[in-house]
């Protein structure tokens, strides 16, 4: 199982942007930290201090003829801290008007220790409060501070800067979505030159970074390229060199084997049969050679390479039928051609070589003495070509095994190279072409349709009529 695709591109995207917003939540939190601490700090000197205060006022007013009740009155109005006054016996003598009626630490709970700060719960709610005992008397006094402000300060804070840092990852995110984008233009235009090649263009990569990275790609693309062209150089030179070393001899093997029929036939019947026998093995491997280099032309083709002009079907039909005349004659089949279109586009040398191919398999295959007809009409869009036999047929189970290379029905009696149908069906993939493989003739033998595209003066033309 292939693992899944992904696009690069998002990818380096999300592992920037995400890194960014990792390291910006990171610095947030020790920023807040480091908030937290100083204002705390700032926070436990303003208690301090205020403690400062407290037990000088409040120590004048314990003095004063007011009384203690005075002073809590004046030292309501005049100092805005949440204080407390306690005396050793934990009575409350003076408060702010924010402050618990209770101590907020206990003076038991003093003793003994030598911390001044303390986090205490008063009334359902957390303090910061600084004890401050008095040098002399047995006195103390608590100032405090509610958690929640605190806290709230430091909410403030981060509320101020969220907005910032959201549009700061915002714009991050653009921008490295613009600079990851311009970077990876050269891949994708070295992707785009490498679809529009085709078999026949192997020239190198044209490398339009500076990136030494792309040049390391672009640069072993390119040697890959050239290897490869010089290996198709290679195997065109071999084919070339095979029509020629093979079709040489084969032909002179024939020629010396009518020669030797000619002279030898009359004195031997049973010579005679064998190098009639001889001679059909020779037509035999000839014709296989000539559809093997045929295939070995057509694979290296690609469907968007096709050089298709417009073709007059009716001459054409008439060539390939003209081409397996001696066939028929042979067989005495009876090859009939109805073409009701004028032109089609396509390749004219290898449309030519498929229908050729149909013909003289419909002859050879089909029954002796009877019809082959060859066919050309307009259906919807397209122009169906058909050849059509009233032979044996071809039972279900093989008609899907037709096209395959070197497969042959057994039984039929005739030799062949089962190469035939697979060069038209490779024809009919580079022009795009749909074939169909059914009945022949009045119900028997076989039918093979090539849908082609019509040539566009005739597609034209077809419009105006409808």
């Amino acid at each position: 199982m292939s693992a899944k695709s992904y696009s690069l591109r998002r990818r380096l995207i999300a592992t920037t942007v995400g890194s960014s917003v990792a390291v910006g939540l990171v610095s947030t939190v020790i920023v807040l930290v480091i908030a937290w601490k100083e204002v705390g700090d700032a926070y436990d000197d303003t208690l301090e201090e205020g403690s400062r205060i407290v037990l000088a006022l409040g120590e004048a007013a314990l003095r004063g003829p007011a009384g203690p009740s005075g002073a809590d009155d004046r030292g309501r109005q005049e100092l805005r801290l949440n204080y407390q006054m306690v005396a050793g016996d934990g009575t409350v003598l003076l408060r702010g008007n924010d402050a618990p009626k209770q101590p907020f630490v206990a003076p038991a709970d003093l003793r003994g220790k030598s911390s001044r700060f303390h986090d205490v719960q008063q009334d359902d709610r957390w303090w910061r409060v600084h004890v401050r005992r008095h040098p002399t008397q047995d006195l103390s006094v608590q100032v405090g501070q509610k958690w929640k402000e605190r806290s709230e300060l430091i909410g403030d804070v981060l509320e101020s800067l969220a907005w910032p840092l959201a549009a700061l990852w915002a714009m991050l995110g653009g921008v490295n979505w613009w600079l990851i984008r311009r970077q990876l233009a050269p891949l994708e235009r070295m992707a785009q030159g490498m679809e529009a090649k085709s078999p026949d263009d192997l020239s190198p990569v044209a490398d339009a970074s500076r990136a030494h990275e792309v040049h390391s790609v672009v640069g072993a693309l390119n040697r890959l390229l050239e290897r490869l062209s010089r290996a198709l150089e290679g195997e065109r030179r071999f084919t070339a060199d095979a029509a020629h070393e093979l079709r040489t001899p084969l032909a002179a093997l024939a020629s010396r084997i009518q020669l030797m029929q000619r002279s030898h036939a009359a004195q031997s019947p049973q010579l005679a049969a064998d190098l009639q026998r001889l001679r059909d093995d020779v037509a035999r491997s000839t014709s296989m050679v000539e559809n093997l280099l045929q295939l070995a032309r057509l694979d290296p083709q690609s469907s968007d390479a096709v050089d298709m002009r417009s073709i007059d079907l009716r001459a054409l039909l008439d060539e390939a039928v003209h081409a397996c005349a001696a066939a028929a004659a042979m067989r005495r089949v009876n090859v009939s051609v109805e073409c009701h279109v004028d032109a089609v586009m396509g390749h004219r040398e290898w449309l030519f070589s498929a229908l050729r191919n149909l013909v003289d398999n419909a002859i050879r295959y089909g029954a002796e003495g009877g019809r082959v007809q060859v066919s050309a009409d307009r259906r919807g869009a397209a122009v169906e070509v058909a050849v059509r036999d009233d032979g044996p047929g071809v039972s279900g189970e093989s008609l899907a095994l037709l096209t395959q290379r070197f497969y042959r029905v057994l039984g039929t009696g005739t030799q062949g190279s089962g190469l035939g149908l697979s060069i038209v069906a490779r024809v009919a993939e580079l022009h795009g072409a749909a074939l169909r493989l059914g009945e022949g003739l009045d119900g028997r033998g076989l039918g093979v349709v090539l849908e082609l595209r019509p040539a566009r003066s005739d597609s034209l033309h077809v419009r105006a009529m409808q």
